[in-house]
Formats: C-alpha cells, sequence, structure tokens
C-alpha cells in the first residue's frame, strides 16, 4: 500500500474507496494484512485521479465510462482520436474563468444546503472542493429554476430525481460510444475540433428537441382525450336531462287527464 501511494499520490482511504466503488479490482491478497497491487491498479488509480483533478468528473461518471469503456473495443485509432479529444478539452478548460464558491453560489441562487448535499451524493457535483467548476455552476443554476418553478422540496422533489436524467444520459452515452465505433474510424486530427464544437452539440440540440417534441404530443394527445371525455360527458349529462324533462312532461299530462 505505501508503494501504492507513493506512485498515484492517492490516500489509503481513497485507494480502499476506489476498490469498494468498484473502479478498482480487488487485490491479490496473500494474509490478513497483505496485499498485492499490480501495474494494472496503478494505472487505473492515476486516470481516476486524473478525470478528477483535470476533467472534474465525479467518481459516479467514470464508474459509468468505466462500465463503457468493457464493452467497446476501440482501435488504436479511435483511442488516438479520444487522447486528440481531451487534448481539446483541456484546451477549452483552460480558457474558462475560475469558478464562483459554491456556498455562496448556493445562497445567491437560493437553495439550501441540503440541496447542494444531494446534489453531491447523486454524482452532479464533486464533494470536497469549494470552487465550481462551469458544468457544476450550471447544473446548481439549472437547479434552482426547478426550485423556484414550482419543483419543491414540499411536493417530494429532491435533488436525487436528477438520477432520471443521468440514467438517461448514461443510455444516450452508450449509444453514441456505438455510434463512434461503427462511423468514425478514419477521422482526421483537423476534423476533432470541429466535432468538438459543432457535432458533439449538434447532437444535444438534438436531443433537446426531440424531448420536447415527444413532450409536446404527450400533451396534445392527453389535451385531445379528455377534451373528447368531457364532450362524452356533456352528451350523456345532456341526454339525462332530455330523459328527465320527458318524464315530467308526461307525467304532467297524466295528472291533467286525470
Amino acid at each position: 500500500m505505501a508503494e501504492v501511494m507513493q506512485l498515484t499520490g492517492a490516500s489509503r482511504e481513497a485507494v480502499r474507496f476506489y476498490v469498494n466503488a468498484g473502479l478498482l479490482p480487488e487485490p491479490r491478497r496473500t494474509a490478513r494484512n497483505m496485499a498485492w497491487y499490480s501495474q494494472q491498479h496503478i494505472e487505473i488509480i492515476k486516470l481516476v485521479r486524473a478525470l478528477q483533478e483535470e476533467q472534474f468528473l465525479p467518481l459516479k461518471a467514470i464508474k459509468a465510462l468505466f462500465d463503457d469503456d468493457k464493452n467497446f473495443d476501440f482501435t488504436a485509432r479511435q483511442r488516438s482520436i479520444f487522447a486528440s479529444m481531451r487534448e481539446e478539452m483541456e484546451i477549452r478548460a483552460r480558457r474558462q474563468l475560475p469558478g464562483p464558491n459554491s456556498h455562496g453560489m448556493v445562497e445567491a441562487l437560493g437553495l439550501s444546503q441540503e440541496d447542494f448535499r444531494e446534489l453531491q451524493q447523486v454524482g452532479a457535483i464533486r464533494t470536497h472542493v469549494d470552487q465550481l467548476t462551469a458544468d457544476e455552476e450550471e447544473i446548481l443554476r439549472q437547479f434552482a429554476i426547478l426550485r423556484h418553478s414550482g419543483m419543491t422540496a414540499a411536493r417530494g422533489f429532491s435533488a436525487r430525481h436528477i438520477q432520471i436524467v443521468q440514467s438517461s444520459t448514461d443510455l444516450l452515452f452508450a449509444e453514441e460510444l456505438k455510434l463512434f465505433q461503427e462511423l468514425l474510424v478514419d477521422l482526421r486530427d483537423d476534423e476533432i475540433p470541429v466535432l468538438m464544437t459543432r457535432a458533439i452539440p449538434a447532437i444535444n440540440r438534438i436531443f433537446a428537441v426531440l424531448h420536447e417534441q415527444k413532450l409536446r404530443a404527450f400533451v396534445a394527445i392527453y389535451a385531445r382525450q379528455d377534451a373528447a371525455r368531457h364532450a362524452n360527458e356533456a352528451k350523456a349529462a345532456s341526454k339525462a336531462k332530455t330523459k328527465t324533462k320527458t318524464k315530467t312532461k308526461t307525467a304532467i299530462r297524466i295528472k291533467a287527464r286525470r
């Protein structure tokens, strides 16, 4: 363990956490207090720390990426493209200004500390950090909009419901990886920045448009069904009223004859 800590810069607690979280394979244990870590363990720990510190990814997102990667056999060229994409992301990240303080941002948006803790627990925001990334700031802003739009704690809405979006994102990302594996086999280096700045935002926008389209279609169908139900109820009520009037008129005529 001492060697692992020295080679990776990770603490003993972090290494054990990676193992328990499923990010790291169990070491080979030869005794109750003895375990052997391989070079693979070292590389994985370095990668996890790089994704945390350089890409600002929470562990839950890293675990999802690792799980997806096991399902695909990418070519050497595709892995080279991934490396170039990472460089492009790092260039863009360096252009961004430092994000705001998390506690100040939470207070300014009118969110509670419980909201913030739950967003951390579901993996939307990193833990044990004070400075927010641009992505984390945007997530906080959008969550505040949800809160102020009626999605309140009193109605039972919490940050844990964001996991629905996370699950949808995981499914979409898995399909994107399939697309990447099948189609992007000969992407040139000069095309990678275009992929990052235009293609990926285009996919995100199409997803948003289709989501809105599906919502509009559902509301339209429900509205038509509701209108038809009201029309049937009104028709039935009208028939019942007419029938009652007819019975009343008949009773009056019978009474008049008597």
